[in-house]
């Protein structure tokens, strides 16, 4: 279901600066291939906003915006999470314009679980245990104006906890009680000094659809319950798929790479529309605002 492999993001970069974490590991059994070209993206987006559960009817998916907003300018994001978290801080460094400074502290093969074990015996790389005191560090170093806080996709990894020596899901009880309870804590410390936290959820996955789905309800659940702290939710679900799925090819794109991450393409239109979610005007298009 989940691979690890080698996948680092360095960064800070005006327009980009890159604040350099390094991790390995990447979530990849997305399939890129085999479908053919759909007809062009329809003009009309799809708003951050839509429910996590809502349906999303027959229209190709937007799979973000195009241009980036000339209100984003001179604003600093820090990037938190997995390698879907990384890939977008790349897609921000890219997109971004006007002096605006990407921190990408995404980390591949980590989530917020902390886990004393992954994917069938694996230890964790000591990088994906030190958030508790490293995000701290970089809330008061670079004072940014927004976090990108994202592990929806590797956090749907087996992973055992307590030296129990079994590897439970998102489908387990007790695992989402402990997600509720780092998501929590996690979002205390990135929305410090009243710093709006952005979450987003996963497009669902057919193999593995009963995890997709109560991720999805989980983050909606953290979203909801932070949304006075300036938690939102930026679905994720809605630029990628519609009710008959989630198309690999749009426009002649491929939306996705060898790996399962966001192809160049896609990556960086979702990571615009993430920007002018966070700064155009309010928060509006996202829920919990």
């Amino acid at each position: 279901m989940f691979t690890r492999s080698s996948r680092r993001w360095v960064g800070v970069t005006v327009p980009a600066l890159l604040l350099a974490v390094a991790g390995c590991g990447v979530w990849g059994n997305d399939s890129a291939q085999g479908t053919p070209a759909a007809a062009p993206l329809p003009s009309l987006s799809v708003p951050a906003s839509a429910s996590a559960s809502s349906s999303l009817g027959s229209a190709l998916p937007p799979v973000g915006e195009a241009e980036l907003s000339p209100a984003v300018r001179g604003k600093k994001v820090l990037v938190v999470g997995d390698s879907w978290a990384g890939s977008f801080g790349e897609g921000m460094a890219k997109v971004a314009s006007g002096g605006n400074v990407i921190v990408n502290a995404g980390l591949g093969g980590c989530g917020i679980m902390m886990p004393d074990t992954v994917q069938g015996g694996k230890k964790p790389e000591d990088a994906c245990l030190k958030w508790p005191k490293e995000w701290p560090q970089y809330m008061k170093q670079y004072k940014p104006d927004a976090v990108l806080l994202r592990t929806a996709n590797w956090d749907m990894t087996p992973q055992s906890f307590d030296n129990s020596g079994v590897e439970l899901s998102m489908e387990h009880v007790p695992f989402r009680q402990r997600f509720f309870k780092n998501m929590g804590r996690a979002i205390d410390i990135l929305s410090e000094n009243g710093t709006p936290v952005y979450l987003t959820n996963a497009k669902i996955e057919d193999s593995w659809k009963n995890l997709s789905l109560k991720m999805n309800d989980a983050v909606q659940q953290v979203a909801d319950k932070y949304k006075d702290k300036g938690v939102h939710l930026l679905d994720l679900r809605a630029q990628l798929c519609n009710d008959n799925g989630c198309p690999p090819v749009l426009d002649g794109h491929k939306l996705y790479d060898a790996t399962g991450h966001p192809a160049n393409w896609s990556r960086d239109r979702l990571a615009t529309w993430m920007l002018n979610a966070m700064f155009v005007g309010s928060p509006a298009g996202t829920t919990g605002s």
